[in-house]
């Protein structure tokens, strides 16, 4: 029931993000970004990489991220992403892409995929993504079909029983400053609720960032994460760099409740035994 009315709105929002961005404000052509962008959907070939360390579940957790994002043409752009990460003992590998047409001045449409494997499950998801810009803030949402499979004991009631779900996230990114980004954002993953909020501030020194994310779900669930990022592709405040080159790493956004979905965080039951 408690996802009765948070999927209904995730697809409401997510189709107003396409509608909006599809249609936008007129350009001079009178067409949609699609049809008509000011500037090129990616500034050019451009990347990051990213260090992070913290905890998931009171589980410590380490690990490295990075992407490279390069234009198709004048309208599209692809990115490709790359995670490892160690946390609940075991080693986590993630690869994603997405392809998209944006104008940096209204809006993303696109495709994105992840893949995630371990020792203790696997994580598949496929579906679209959408952000819409004002002039200091972001709306974005993400939603598509998610593949889980288990292979230990899990903290979320279902997955034991359940592969298939819906992952959506959806968020609102504001820019106080050009140089300085907080999002807060909600997921929905196996048919359960998570609250995040991610702060991310460019260092006076070129392409460099610091950053930290934090989280809390159902079943206990909470994460706390910080670290450095390390962008290439030219001098820009870091609002033109979110919007003008690399979406975010989809693996990254969904790390969270992927690695806790596979650990049982709950005390042991002792079974004593009749003697």
């Amino acid at each position: 029931m408690k996802n009765i009315l948070s999927l209904p709105l995730l697809a409401l929002l997510a189709g107003t993000a396409v509608t909006q961005i599809h249609a936008g404000t007129p350009a001079p052509s009178g067409k949609g970004i699609v049809a008509a962008a000011s500037e090129p959907a990616v500034s050019g070939v451009n990347g990051k990489l990213d260090a992070n360390y913290g905890a998931i579940n009171r589980s410590s957790t380490r690990g490295i991220g990075g992407t490279i994002s390069v234009p198709l043409g004048h309208r599209f752009g692809a990115q490709f992403d790359g995670i490892y990460q160690h946390g609940f003992s075991t080693n986590i590998y993630a690869l994603g892409t997405h392809f998209f047409a944006r104008d940096p001045s209204k809006g993303l449409i696109g495709l994105a995929f992840s893949g995630t494997i371990s020792q203790k499950f696997t994580d598949v998801i496929v579906g679209v993504e959408s952000e819409y810009y004002f002039k200091k803030v972001t709306l974005g949402a993400v939603a598509g079909w998610d593949n889980y499979d288990s292979h230990v004991a899990t903290t979320f009631p279902g997955l034991a029983t359940h592969q298939n779900f819906v992952a959506a996230r959806v968020y609102a990114a504001i820019y106080p400053m050009d140089d300085l980004m907080v999002r807060i954002e909600y997921q929905s993953r196996f048919n359960h609720n998570f609250y995040m909020a991610h702060v991310e501030w460019q260092t006076p020194v070129n392409g460099v960032a610091v950053f930290a994310d934090g989280g809390v779900g159902e079943n206990g669930y909470a994460h706390l994460l910080g670290g450095v990022r390390v962008y290439f592709g030219g001098s820009k405040p870091l609002k033109d760099r979110h919007r003008k080159d690399d979406p975010s790493n989809i693996g990254s956004t969904f790390i969270g409740p992927s690695s806790a979905g596979s650990t049982n965080t709950a005390a042991p039951t002792r079974i004593i035994e009749p003697g």
